[in-house]
C-alpha cells in the first residue's frame, strides 16, 4: 500500500510539475505578445462626443465602436492621410461585427481647419483629431482606434495565408501598378497578378487591389474592395483552429497602433469564438448626396458633397438598430461564404450604373 501511495504521489508531482512548466511557458508567451502591442491612449475627454451621442447609443456596453484607419505611411514620415476609414462595431448582444466604410473624400468640418476631405483629419491631428472628426460630424460615440499602414496590412493578410478575391481584368491591370509601387517601397520582389478570376492574393497583391481607385466609379467601388478584403481576413480567421489564435495574435499585434489595451483586445476578440455574423455598408449612401455629389473646395480640390446629418443617422441606424442599407450579410458557413462573391458582383454592377 505504501509503495502504491508513493507511486501515486510521484505521478501527481510529475503532473503538477508539467502543468507548472506549461503555465510558465504560456505566461511568458502571452507576456511576449503583450510586449509587442503598440498602445497609444486617446484623450477621452477631447473626442467630440456629445451628450446626445451618449443617449443615442443607449450607453449599451454590448456594442463597442472602433475607428479603423489605413494610412499610406512611408519611412520617416510623421504626417499622413487616412486613405481607408472604417468604423468597426463589435456587437456582442447580437453576435455581429459591422463595418461602416466612410468615403475618404467626404466633405466635413475638421476642427481648426474649416471644411475639407475627411481623410485629411488624420494628417492634421493624427488619430485624436480623426476620431473626433467622425464623432463631431456624424454624432457618434467612438472612443477607440486602430491604425495600420499598407505594409503592415500586407503582413496581416500573409498571417492568415492570403485572401481569395475575384479579380476582373481591368482590376488586374490597375492592381499590378500598385503592386510594383508597394514592392519597391517594401524592398520586395514584384509578384504580379497574372490572370483575372477567382484566386488567392498574397498580402501585397491584396492591399494593392484594395487601393485601386481608377476602376469603376472611383472611391465608391474602392471602399467595396477594402471591405471585401477585410471580410476575407475575418473569414480566414474564423476557419482557424482556436489554438492558433495566440500565434495569430503574436503576428498581428506588432502591426497595429491602437488605443485598446491588451485585455480589451482579448475581450473583444472573444466574439470570434461565437457563431458570428458580419455586415457591412458604405456611407454616405447615394440618396444622401447633394446634387450630383461633387463640390469643389478652394477651386482645386474635388470633394464628395453629402448631407452630413442624414449620413450620421444612417450610420447609427446601421450600428444600433440593425438597419442595413446594403443588405449584405456574411455568415461563417461555406454556402453563405460562396454566395458573397455573387452579392458583391451585383453591388459593383449596380454601383457603376447608379453612381456614374
Amino acid at each position: 500500500m505504501k509503495r502504491k501511495r508513493t507511486r501515486k504521489i510521484k505521478v501527481l508531482n510529475v503532473i503538477l510539475a508539467v502543468l507548472f512548466v506549461i503555465i510558465a511557458i504560456g505566461g511568458i508567451y502571452f507576456v511576449n505578445i503583450y510586449s509587442k502591442l503598440n498602445h497609444k491612449e486617446l484623450k477621452k475627454e477631447d473626442l467630440g462626443i456629445t451628450s446626445q451621442a451618449m443617449t443615442d447609443d443607449k450607453n449599451d456596453t454590448s456594442i463597442t465602436n472602433i475607428a479603423l484607419f489605413g494610412v499610406d505611411k512611408r519611412d520617416n514620415e510623421t504626417k499622413f492621410r487616412s486613405d481607408s476609414i472604417i468604423v468597426l462595431s463589435v456587437d456582442k448582444q447580437h453576435n455581429k461585427i459591422k463595418l461602416s466604410s466612410i468615403m475618404r473624400d467626404s466633405l466635413v468640418k475638421i476642427e481648426g481647419h474649416d471644411q475639407y476631405k475627411i481623410n485629411q483629419a488624420y494628417y492634421y491631428g493624427g488619430p485624436q483629431l480623426a476620431v473626433k472628426t467622425l464623432n463631431q460630424n456624424f454624432g457618434l460615440n467612438i472612443q477607440e482606434y486602430a491604425t495600420v499602414n499598407f505594409q503592415q496590412m500586407a503582413q496581416i493578410i500573409e498571417a492568415v495565408g492570403g485572401v481569395e478575391v475575384d479579380v476582373s481584368e481591368i482590376e488586374r491591370v490597375e492592381t499590378n501598378k500598385y503592386i510594383w509601387e508597394q514592392s519597391l517601397v517594401a524592398n520586395l520582389n514584384v509578384v504580379n497578378i497574372e490572370k483575372p478570376g477567382l484566386q488567392t492574393l498574397n498580402g501585397t497583391q491584396a492591399v494593392a487591389y484594395a487601393r485601386i481607385r481608377h476602376v469603376g466609379n472611383g472611391d465608391f467601388e474602392r471602399t467595396d474592395r477594402q471591405r471585401e478584403v477585410l471580410h476575407q481576413i475575418f473569414n480566414k480567421a474564423l476557419k482557424m483552429n482556436k489554438l492558433q489564435y495566440p500565434e495569430f495574435a503574436r503576428k498581428l499585434l506588432p502591426t497595429i497602433e491602437t488605443s485598446l489595451s491588451f485585455g480589451e483586445i482579448v475581450d473583444l476578440g472573444s466574439i470570434m469564438l461565437r457563431d458570428v455574423t458580419f455586415e457591412e455598408a458604405r456611407f454616405p449612401r447615394n440618396e444622401d448626396l447633394i446634387g450630383n455629389g461633387v463640390i469643389w473646395v478652394n477651386s482645386s480640390t474635388q470633394c464628395l458633397n453629402l448631407d452630413v446629418k442624414a449620413t450620421g443617422e444612417r450610420i447609427k441606424d446601421f450600428i444600433y438598430n440593425d438597419i442595413n442599407p446594403e443588405k449584405v450579410v456574411i455568415k461563417k458557413t461555406e454556402s453563405q461564404t460562396s454566395s458573397k462573391t455573387t452579392n458583391r458582383t451585383t453591388n459593383k454592377t449596380s454601383s457603376r450604373t447608379t453612381n456614374k
